[in-house]
């Protein structure tokens, strides 16, 4: 008689792609090592999942819907809208508690959603952010912030940490601040690329955009760079994260795509020879694997990226510029001049994530 597959369900946060995009590896890993696995999610990073892994079961998790601001003040607005952020933590937890019985459900891994945990079974935690990266305005709350924080993910069985432990690390403090009680784990980059030997071809593109992160910054990061490559005259594609559409058009010289499979996407990223990007964790991983040098420029109002977007220009690994004034001609100066370290980082192992997920009972 066979053994029944462990059953794993594996649910990113819909704020951008960047946690579902990550969370690919993490499914074929599994897939590979002969888990069954169903994806929970919503919205376009559901949608995202459903395209790359349109054989596995997919479970509808509605979270709480968060409106963005057009200003910088966006961590503001989101701490107004705090008693719906925990009314739909409480609302996908027990959600969560439903599916585990409908689906027998052996293991949950949970990417930045802090409902999805139980005392039925396991549950792990993917988070590069232990702790938040505040604005000056809420210094004075740090350790306050922190310590929920903590208890939030202490929720959880373990955590893991897509990073490094010791000081060469692409986190910085927001892993790497303070000691943390909880059972946690290093477990490297995660990446849907692979560094290969393939033949690259640097000329295909002069630009590359890749375009992500929530509305209407989105769109706004969108219309500033068509207009400033349109007026540079390069050679360029411009990424623009919607994968629920689909569309290609050719605008004098750029190129405009909705979405790019995987492949497309990491040899449009490896044949060309500049990059412009969010500095999203998930793009910052990818970029570091394929070892390709880009301008970063934050979401305006997202302490995190505003953050991460520093400290590796202070690492010299990225250009930093910010949304506001960006100047298309003046960011390729500088990115001229960087010399990057890249190397560091592809000799560094992690903590193995399927030993640790065998390890759990």
């Amino acid at each position: 008689m066979n053994k029944e597959k462990t059953k794993i369900l594996v649910a990113p946060l819909n704020w951008g792609l960047g946690h579902a995009v990550r969370d690919i590896p993490v499914i074929y890993n599994l897939l590979k090592n002969k888990y069954e696995v169903f994806i929970g999610g919503e919205g376009q990073s559901g949608q995202l999942l459903k395209n790359e892994f349109p054989g596995l079961q997919y479970i509808e998790i509605s979270s709480f819907k968060i409106q963005y601001s057009k200003s910088k003040f966006l961590i503001v607005k989101i701490l107004f809208q705090l008693p719906k952020i925990i009314k739909g933590i409480k609302k996908e937890h027990r959600f969560l508690q439903k599916i585990i019985d409908d689906y027998k459900i052996d293991i949950v891994i949970s990417d930045n959603r802090y409902g999805l945990y139980s005392d039925k079974i396991p549950s792990v935690f993917i988070t590069h952010q232990v702790f938040p990266a505040l604005p000056k305005i809420l210094k004075i709350f740090e350790k306050i912030i922190y310590k929920s924080h903590r208890n939030r993910i202490e929720k959880f069985d373990t955590c893991l940490i897509p990073d490094f432990e010791g000081k060469i690390n692409l986190s910085g403090a927001l892993s790497h601040k303070y000691e943390f009680s909880a059972d946690i784990h290093f477990i490297g980059i995660l990446s849907q690329f692979k560094k290969t030997n393939a033949q690259i071809n640097s000329s295909e593109y002069e630009i590359a955009v890749i375009i992500s992160g929530p509305e209407p910054q989105r769109y706004i990061f969108e219309k500033k760079l068509t207009e400033q490559i349109l007026q540079s005259g390069k050679r360029s594609i411009l990424i623009t994260g919607l994968p629920d559409a689909s569309f290609r058009k050719q605008i004098e010289n750029l190129t405009i795509v909705n979405h790019l499979s995987r492949s497309e996407m990491q040899d449009v990223i490896l044949n060309s020879e500049i990059i412009i990007s969010r500095s999203g964790y998930t793009t910052v991983m990818d970029l570091v694997t394929l070892q390709k040098k880009a301008i970063l420029v934050p979401t305006p109002g997202q302490t995190e990226q505003e953050y991460l977007a520093d400290y590796l220009k202070d690492k010299s690994l990225f250009v930093f510029r910010k949304q506001n004034d960006f100047d298309l001609i003046n960011a390729l100066i500088e990115l001229k001049t960087l010399n990057t370290d890249f190397e560091s980082f592809s000799n560094l192992v992690g903590n193995s994530f399927i030993n640790i997920i065998k390890s759990l009972k």
